[in-house]
């Protein structure tokens, strides 16, 4: 093996033994995910929000900076609080979520995202743009968007800006008579804390 082989894998061998060093998870201990949707007009009397729960996550930094994460949610705890005030209505949609029309969670009771590249950016107080891969009914679609990440002692605290995911590209689909009332487009924010 030539000098020149050896010092490239040496290179390699170091560069992957300093990520295994440096690189660090860290366990969620709290988060918010919140979700919006619309009618096809989008008025906020035609809106609905809620949350979902997040079941198991992690983030992964080098030193202080966000390097990867993945997150597994919860779709059986998806939640419509905009119907706080009326629990039978309340009741009604969140099962209609929860049924084959849409989320299907007996067959599909997790939704996950593995973030895939971080990009260090300054726009709007966002200081990181992540990319990952969003999986919802067993398919996986490319999104990304820009979060903010900061440090208070050993807790990280990410929040996302606000973005969209097309509900139709997940299968997410009712029947065509009330699915063309439906926007297609689901608005997402999360906000994580670490440690």
């Amino acid at each position: 093996m030539n000098t020149v082989l050896i010092k490239k894998w040496a290179l390699v061998i170091f560069g992957l033994f300093s990520i295994a060093i440096f690189s660090q998870s860290k366990t969620i201990l709290s988060s918010e995910i919140r979700w919006k949707a619309y009618k096809t007009l989008r008025a906020e009397s035609l809106s609905h929000f809620g949350t979902v729960n997040l079941k198991v996550g992690n983030l992964i930094f080098n030193g202080n900076d966000l390097a990867g994460g993945s997150f597994i949610m919860d779709m059986k705890t998806i939640d419509a609080a905009d119907m706080n005030e009326d629990p039978k209505m309340k009741k009604m949609l969140e099962n209609h979520l929860k049924s084959d029309d849409f989320f299907d969670i007996n067959k599909f009771p997790t939704a996950t995202f593995q973030i895939k590249s971080v990009k260090k950016i300054n726009k709007n107080g966002y200081n990181y743009q992540v990319a990952g891969i969003l999986t919802i009914k067993g398919i996986s679609k490319n999104i990304s968007f820009p979060v903010k990440v900061s440090q208070s002692s050993s807790i990280y605290t990410l929040t996302s800006a606000q973005f969209t995911f097309n509900r139709k590209n997940y299968g997410l689909k009712y029947n065509i008579f009330e699915d063309m009332l439906i926007s297609n487009d689901v608005e997402i924010n999360v906000t994580i804390n670490a440690k």
